[in-house]
């Protein structure tokens, strides 16, 4: 029972340790480079892709955000792709080691909906408005570096109906350094 105390300290007096330059990184930060694995849908196909984004701190919560992500899928010969760009505000809020997040972003949407026939493809593609909110945890590993996990939820108008669609993306975060 005491050894199990004492590694529970030991393992609390590390976090302390660590989450404080890492909080003071996360603070000092003017920007914030986001890479990941990014998962949205196309109706009921399901695509995967990446996502990227900058944030450029404006005031200790409030940044501007340029998001880019793109989206591939394929089944029974058809293929599905969807390119999002996108910006807006972020909001966050920053504690020891982690940094909550809400942002709103708008801008378009390129969906391409294609197959292969005889070895030739026919795609047809459209570029729609597009708006998305959500957001997300990043959790400090070092001072410059942190895992972010986020969820948004975006809208597409095309064609006078909107499509819903969920989009989940988890990755590495890169803070510049400081002035």
């Amino acid at each position: 029972m005491i050894a199990m105390r004492l590694a529970g300290g030991i393992v609390a007096l590390v976090l302390a340790a660590t989450a404080g330059p890492a909080a003071a990184a996360a603070d000092s930060s003017p920007a914030e480079l986001f890479a990941g694995y990014s998962y949205t849908k196309n109706g009921d196909e399901s695509l995967n892709g990446g996502d990227v984004s900058l944030a450029i701190r404006l005031t200790r919560w409030i940044a501007a955000e340029a998001d880019l992500s793109a989206h591939y899928g394929s089944s029974l010969g058809t293929h599905d792709r969807r390119l999002f760009f996108m910006g807006g505000p972020r909001f966050a809020y920053r504690s020891a080691g982690f940094t909550v997040f809400t942002h709103y972003l708008a801008g378009g949407a390129r969906t391409g909906s294609g197959l292969t026939v005889l070895g030739v493809d026919i795609t047809q593609t459209r570029t729609d408005f597009a708006m998305a909110f959500g957001g997300g945890v990043d959790a400090s590993v070092s001072d410059r570096w942190a895992v972010r996990a986020q969820a948004d939820y975006a809208l597409i108008r095309s064609d006078g109906a909107t499509e819903k669609e969920p989009r989940f993306s988890a990755g590495f975060v890169y803070r510049f350094p400081g002035r």
